[in-house]
């Protein structure tokens, strides 16, 4: 047992030490790829403006010649097997098969899914989503058992070599990748459906662009197809640079092609140009064809064949994340928003409350949308050289010990690499911002200006991520930046020392929240609402819809008076002042009943009336009420002011007057008496 124990541990041992060793050999395979391609992309050949370029494809090289005819000679040994008498009703009636799956059971299976979707699914985005899903589906699922059909009628009772098994493999690949573009074309455009469309695309424009994906697929078919001989044959670097030239031209000019008709289309019917970044896709586009049409007529083949097929792949990766992101997004809507039947009915069978099930529903919206946009633009930068299969392994074999970064070594991909970080990263920061705003928050219990308050913190968090994001794409690490952190010292020493505090001052508020937004204050002299808490200062909206800056520190550092803190009640309060003879037994009633009548007093704590005091002047007697917010004691108190002295003018009581002293002098009245006597 001893023996069999240590045989198994060695075993086991060894087997580590293989698998380790293949990662290693991968790793190595993959870095040895980037370097290959990084060495190409930089040298320049024959333009295709010259003749040198379309003599290399006319006239190949005797050894490229030698091998074409070797697999040309492979090819035909296997088609003249499968047309032999004894295969060829299989062989044809594969074939017929082939093209029965591909045009009749496609047509069948479409009308099948879009009855089923009809039937099963509810009105609303989720059956427009999973439509065009499952016409993109439908045509991929068909054209590849199609050709996987007509492979095994090529390849059945035939003995086939080694390059034509590679041949077939990678021309079934992509046929089949040829057959995503139409389909995802088709689940977009939706030319026999224009109701059900997705996106919000014209008509006029889907009907413009409905030639393109298969356009664009046949292009890639016969040129693929010429790139995948010449990797099976090992051609010579000159005809491989040749033809990867030649495919950048072809997508590259079938691109133009949609951009033309498009700008053409939006023309000639004076269609609006759409806003947001969809706005910018075509720009983008546009650029991207062009650097590739510069590269290739300069002469940087390999160039202009990377930003062709890299402009190729992201459209096939961002529109396969579109169709994916909204068909998940429409399912959780769906399923467990408390707002469908659907979610309605699952809330209910778990026993949840509305507001939790409407949360769960927008997490896990957000989690879902978030993981399907972050595989996406994995595979949209995929590096050069290297597969899906490839980045997948780089994740299993990375190393979460921590190491330093070594010294400050930036190279200028780095540079280009750590701007597109800094891009992305900011614009998943605003998205998550905007999520969290206007999907999330909104379902639960928090007031709106702890909302703000957390969006806030949320933009702050990101933001530091992003840059060290950065700091890490450029190979930068904290011991690199010590003289950055003393020269910075000394500023915050110096000058940057209001600035630090108000900075610190401004977490202190989102995080203890003293005052948060929407808050009525009053500091220093300034009153108003709070509309916007930033990193240095906090905007307060005055009553005169003017806004004033005020630094965070003083909301730390002085006296701050929050009016409407802890939802706290208003008091409305009047004061009169009425002669001594008024019965103030009727006017505590009339003072008691025009507060319960007026809607805005509250009924707990109940009005009170009140004899303050009694001077010479008069009678002072004050009365006051609650309402639900100090916003609204303003409004209150002018209505029950014009209420009050109404009915005291139809009650004939006045206010009492301020006395006021005249003065006579007699001495002048007896002397003009006595001047009116003596006159004759």
């Amino acid at each position: 047992m001893t023996a069999q124990k240590n045989a198994l541990v060695n075993d086991e041992r060894q087997t580590n030490e293989l698998s380790q060793s293949a990662r290693d050999l991968a790793t190595q395979i993959f870095n040895l790829r980037r370097s290959l391609f990084d060495s190409q992309i930089s040298t320049r050949t024959a333009s295709p403006l010259s003749s040198a370029f379309w003599s290399t494809l006319i006239r190949p090289t005797d050894d490229d010649l030698g091998r074409l005819n070797r697999l040309l000679v492979d090819v035909r040994q296997v088609l003249n097997n499968a047309m032999a008498p004894d295969n060829r009703v299989q062989f044809i009636s594969v074939v017929l098969g082939a093209l029965f799956i591909w045009v009749v059971v496609r047509r069948l299976l479409e009308r099948l899914l879009i009855w089923a979707m009809i039937r099963w699914l509810p009105e609303g985005r989720l059956r427009r989503s999973a439509l065009a899903l499952a016409v993109g589906l439908s045509t991929i699922l068909t054209i590849t058992i199609a050709t996987s059909l007509l492979r095994w009628g090529i390849v059945h009772n035939a003995v086939l070599s080694n390059d034509v098994v590679n041949l077939l493999d990678q021309v079934q690949t992509l046929i089949t990748f040829c057959a995503f573009i139409v389909g995802l074309g088709r689940a977009l455009l939706m030319l026999a459906h224009a109701s059900w469309r997705l996106p919000q695309i014209p008509d006029q424009i889907a009907t413009a662009l409905g030639r393109f994906p298969p356009a664009l697929a046949l292009a890639l078919m016969v040129i693929g197809t010429q790139e995948r001989i010449n990797s099976v044959i090992a051609s010579s670097l000159a005809l491989t640079v040749a033809v990867n030239g030649l495919t950048a031209l072809a997508v590259s000019l079938v691109f133009f092609y949609a951009l033309l008709r498009y700008r053409r289309t939006r023309r000639r019917f004076e269609l609006e140009r759409p806003a947001g970044f969809a706005g910018l896709i075509p720009f983008i586009v546009a650029v991207w064809v062009g650097l590739s049409l510069l590269a290739l007529l300069s002469g940087y083949l390999t160039l202009a064949y990377f930003l062709a097929v890299k402009l190729l792949w992201v459209s096939v990766v961002a529109s396969t994340a579109y169709l994916l992101i909204a068909c998940f997004g429409d399912i959780c809507e769906t399923l467990l928003s408390p707002k469908q039947p659907g979610g309605l009915a699952l809330g209910s069978a778990l026993g949840l409350s509305t507001r939790h099930q409407a949360q769960a529903s927008t997490v896990l919206a957000g989690i879902g949308r978030t993981l399907l946009l972050l595989t996406a633009v994995l595979l949209a930068f995929l590096p050069s050289g290297s597969s899906p299969g490839d980045l997948l392994a780089s994740f299993t074999q990375l190393d979460v010990t921590s190491k330093s970064m070594g010294n400050l070594n930036i190279v200028p991909s780095d540079i280009l690499v750590a701007l597109v970080c800094l891009v992305v990263g900011l614009l998943s920061v605003r998205v998550l911002k905007e999520w969290f705003g206007e999907r999330l928050l909104p379902e639960t219990n928090m007031d709106a200006g702890m909302q703000a308050s957390l969006v806030t913190l949320i933009g702050y968090i990101g933001f530091v991520l992003v840059v060290a994001v950065v700091m890490s794409t450029l190979n930068i690490s904290l011991t690199n930046l010590t003289w950055v952190v003393s020269a910075l010292s000394v500023g915050i020493g110096f000058g940057l020392q209001a600035i630090v505090q108000n900075f610190i001052s401004g977490l202190i508020l989102l995080t203890e929240r003293p005052v948060k937004v929407g808050d009525w204050v009053s500091l220093a002299g300034v009153e108003g609402d709070i509309r916007r808490i930033n990193v240095r200062a906090t905007e307060i909206q005055m009553g005169d819809r003017s806004t004033v800056i005020v630094p965070n520190s003083q909301f730390i550092t002085q006296n701050v008076r929050n009016v409407t803190m802890g939802n706290a009640l208003g008091v409305v309060g009047i004061t009169l002042t009425l002669p001594l003879e008024t019965d103030v037994l009727q006017i505590r009633e009339l003072l008691l009943q025009a507060f319960t009548e007026h809607e805005a007093i509250l009924d707990a704590p109940a009005p009170s009336v009140t004899f303050k005091d009694l001077t010479n002047t008069g009678l002072i007697i004050s009365a006051s009420g609650y309402v639900n917010s100090p916003r609204s004691v303003g409004g209150a108190r002018s209505d029950l002011l014009f209420t009050v002295l109404g009915r005291l003018r139809e009650l004939g009581v006045a206010l009492s007057a301020p006395q006021s002293m005249v003065l006579i002098n007699e001495g002048a009245g007896k002397d003009a008496a006595a001047e009116e006597s003596v006159t004759p």
